[in-house]
């Protein structure tokens, strides 16, 4: 008889290797700039709330110019995209495309931009968490489990701290922001099972979600109001939505989340309220109370144990 060596196979599916090393490194850079842009996208909304421009149009700049640059990296992937799973390719746009950002939006209109900071990059490691260990059989591990309970303790802090100084309807726009977290755990997901490259990823994403818009433009279902804003604020709503949101983070979401993971990237999301917050220090002038800084961190120490910076020992 021959001796015949087979390699090993391993019996993790691929969107169960987590990165180590540089790559581990880099990846946890790439969640913290994602953190900071989505941030800065918060205060910005926050900034511009007054004005002329409707959804559609910011929705349009997030997803347009997204389409059209990254078009060809998408027909790049046009043959790894038949081998995806169509269920992920549904997830993806689905969950970070026109429902979340329309869902987003909407809760704006009921509550303050400071609870869509808290309530969408906030939850939404507890949702992804929730989906990968029930649905696709994850492991938890409880440095991970301790640093999710933590998180769940300073989101839930921040919330109470400001529903008590706000009435009226502000509990719907909270909901709605719960609901465009889950939207987002989704994405997140898929696009981790997808295992596509993050720019061609961003590209399909964003040539979806245009043709809807335009789709809804043309029936009539949404306006424009572009024409009724000053360049200066079209510039930097662009810029924002555009560069920031639509182009960088696109790449540094999808690079996180293919080295470290779902439950790890969206750990690291939820120091967006934190970030929030600060920059809302020097920009919009408001303050932090004692109650909201202890808040921020039980979010950070959740961080820091759920993104795996922190390993239990053996």
């Amino acid at each position: 008889m021959s001796d015949v060596t087979h390699p090993k196979v391993s019996a993790n599916p691929s969107y169960r290797h987590i990165a180590s090393g540089a790559t581990l490194k880099f990846g946890l850079v790439a969640a913290f700039i994602t953190a900071c842009i989505w941030a800065s996208w918060l205060v910005s909304v926050k900034m511009g709330a007054q004005s002329a421009l409707t959804t559609f149009d910011l929705a349009l700049m997030r997803y347009g110019i997204p389409a059209l640059v990254l078009f060809p990296f998408l027909y790049r992937s046009r043959r790894l995209l038949l081998t995806v799973p169509s269920w992920t390719l549904f997830g993806i746009v689905l969950g970070a495309g026109v429902p979340f950002f329309f869902l987003s939006s909407a809760g704006m209109h009921y509550a303050p931009v400071s609870h869509a900071g808290l309530l969408i990059p906030g939850t939404f490691p507890l949702f992804v968490t929730a989906i990968a260990f029930f649905v696709f059989k994850e492991p938890l591990s409880r440095p991970r489990l301790l640093g999710l309970i933590a998180i769940m303790i300073g989101v839930v802090a921040l919330l109470l701290i400001s529903m008590w100084s706000l009435n009226g309807d502000v509990w719907k726009g909270d909901l709605l922001f719960i609901g465009a977290s889950f939207f987002w755990a989704v994405y997140t997901i898929c696009l981790r099972v997808a295992g596509l490259p993050p720019l061609a990823a961003t590209g399909l994403l964003g040539l979806v979600s245009t043709c809807l818009l335009v789709g809804l433009l043309a029936t009539g279902v949404v306006s424009s109001g572009m024409n009724l804003v000053s360049a200066n604020e079209l510039a930097w709503q662009f810029f924002v939505q555009s560069i920031l949101v639509g182009l960088c983070t696109g790449f540094s979401y999808g690079y996180a989340i293919n080295s470290l993971g779902a439950e790890r990237t969206a750990a690291m999301g939820a120091l967006t309220p934190v970030l929030a917050s600060l920059l809302a220090i020097p920009l919009l002038h408001e303050s932090i109370g004692l109650a909201a800084t202890l808040g921020l961190c039980f979010v950070c120490v959740g961080v820091v144990f759920a993104s795996g910076i922190v390993k239990s020992s053996r």
